[in-house]
């Protein structure tokens, strides 16, 4: 099996488009747009990570134990663009983020958000598993989902097919 083969194997798996946030030591946010997200269990109410390892925003995650999961809706696009190229440190446009009593970043125009505790690590190949411990969730009556398939954004809502921009 070639690394390549499997890598255009899972273009055509869409995911729904998340960013994960948290904040470091002196308190400055930090995260990572990923599509490795996923539901664990309702008992206890759970959620898994799968994070490389070189990301940017995985220490501060493990150090700090909380983040927030933001799920991302149609239309979004733009800001999600803008996240993924900013450095690290200046991803969060403070229209953009609001602190959550938790003390996790939250993005405004999520159409759910689920904050959680870390609850357990493993590294597997390149990428640490973190299992999160749900703490509270958020979310609004819209589920227009921003999706990343086969490199691109699509835009898809509960009853309508996928649809390209």
């Amino acid at each position: 099996m070639q690394v390549e083969d499997f890598r255009h194997a899972l273009r055509r798996l869409g995911a729904a488009v998340t960013i994960v946030a948290t904040v470091d030591r002196d308190g400055m946010p930090r995260g990572l747009m990923m599509t490795a997200v996923m539901s664990l269990s309702f008992e206890p109410p759970s959620m898994l990570l799968a994070i490389n390892r070189s990301a940017s925003a995985l220490p501060a995650l493990l150090e700090h134990g909380r983040f927030s999961i933001n799920l991302i809706g149609a239309g979004e696009e733009e800001a999600c663009r803008n996240f993924a190229a900013a450095a690290p440190e200046s991803r969060f446009q403070a229209d953009h983020w609001e602190q959550h009593p938790d003390r996790v970043p939250i993005y405004r125009n999520a159409i759910a958000t689920i904050i959680c505790d870390v609850g357990d690590v493993q590294t597997f190949g390149t990428h640490a598993i973190v299992r999160g411990l749900v703490r509270s969730t958020r979310y609004t009556h819209s589920t227009d989902c921003l999706v990343y398939l086969d490199g691109r954004f699509c835009r898809t809502a509960a009853g309508d097919g996928l649809q390209l921009p």
